[in-house]
């Protein structure tokens, strides 16, 4: 044999050799901590949510014509794998829910919950003041209507608010008349929707707000602002009944009590004051002088800054 042909020859069985020693290297083990799947049932099906391993996040697009207020998932995790926290609802605004998974190996891995409302956007409400005029609602007005693009008639989901110069939000409230609701009317192109029965809460103090509304992820302030002041005051109309020394109660559940100076009754031609012994902005306590005689009789409430309220309703004044 030739030395170039031995030459060749050894460096093949080296070659050879070296690559018998070598071992198989196999792709580290993946953890099994893992959520495989994340379904929101809904009337027509499942909405399935976008699992993202690499930033551990859950992503479920909730398209706005279903008017989900919360999802309640069904998850669905590697076998052998638990769940540390409860599958319970989740509002569909709440941005804190997160999920621990622990795998058969031990593993563990924590996933962040987004959802994303699929509203019709931007939402829009009509002005109620004008660069020129503020409109003014009495402290504790109870016939609050509001129009705007809402694209739902349920009245639960549209939020309305008064915000003061220091953002702090005062909710509209659901009126005595009832409970609001929503109509609909078409306008030139688009669908226009009315909310009806808020109430300006009795609690707020006047001054100069602006108006926001929310559904759900979409918000829409108000240009122009609203003065909100004490208006005439009114005592619900409501029978009451006591006995001469004795005291009694009136509420109001509308514009609230404010400067209550005087309550009187008319008794064989006089008037006859009866003391206000307490008040607040929405209840007052009454007492019947002892000399009052029996009978029944229309009060008139006065407040300062505002004419005499006679009163249609009646007070049945018992012998003491």
């Amino acid at each position: 044999m030739s030395p170039k042909f031995l030459h060749t020859l050894s460096v093949l069985l080296l070659l050879a050799g070296i690559s018998s020693c070598k071992k198989t290297v196999e792709p580290p083990a993946q953890p099994n901590s893992k959520i495989i799947e994340y379904k929101v049932p809904v009337a027509d099906g499942e909405i399935s949510g976008v699992i993202d391993e690499g930033d551990k996040t859950i992503t479920v697009y909730v398209p706005f014509y279903y008017q989900l207020d919360v999802i309640d998932p069904k998850i669905k995790l590697a076998d052998g794998a638990s769940l540390k926290e409860k599958i319970v609802p989740v509002d569909v605004l709440d941005e804190k829910t997160i999920y621990t998974v622990t795998g058969a190996d031990k593993s563990t891995s924590t996933y962040r919950l987004i959802i994303k409302l699929q509203q019709l956007g931007p939402l829009v409400i009509e002005e109620i003041s004008t660069a020129t005029t503020t409109t003014k609602w009495g402290i504790g007005f109870y016939n609050v209507r509001l129009r705007g693009n809402f694209n739902t008639n349920d009245a639960t989901k549209v939020k309305a608010f008064l915000v003061g110069s220091d953002n702090k939000e005062y909710a509209l409230v659901n009126s005595p008349n009832g409970a609001p609701g929503i109509q609909t009317t078409m306008g030139a192109t688009d669908k226009i929707y009315a909310l009806f029965y808020l109430q300006v809460p009795q609690t707020i103090e006047p001054g100069i707000y602006k108006l926001k509304v929310k559904i759900q992820s979409l918000t829409a302030v108000a240009k122009y602002p609203i003065e909100v002041f004490y208006d005439t005051p009114q005592i619900n109309y409501v029978g009451a009944e006591a006995r001469a020394g004795e005291s009694f109660n009136v509420i109001t559940t509308g514009p609230v009590f404010y400067n209550f100076k005087e309550f009187s009754i008319t008794v064989n031609g006089q008037k006859v004051s009866l003391p206000i012994e307490s008040y607040t902005r929405t209840k007052a306590t009454i007492r019947i002088p002892d000399n009052v005689p029996a009978g029944v009789y229309n009060p008139t409430a006065t407040f300062e800054g505002w004419a005499p309220i006679f009163q249609y309703w009646t007070l049945t004044v018992k012998a003491k």
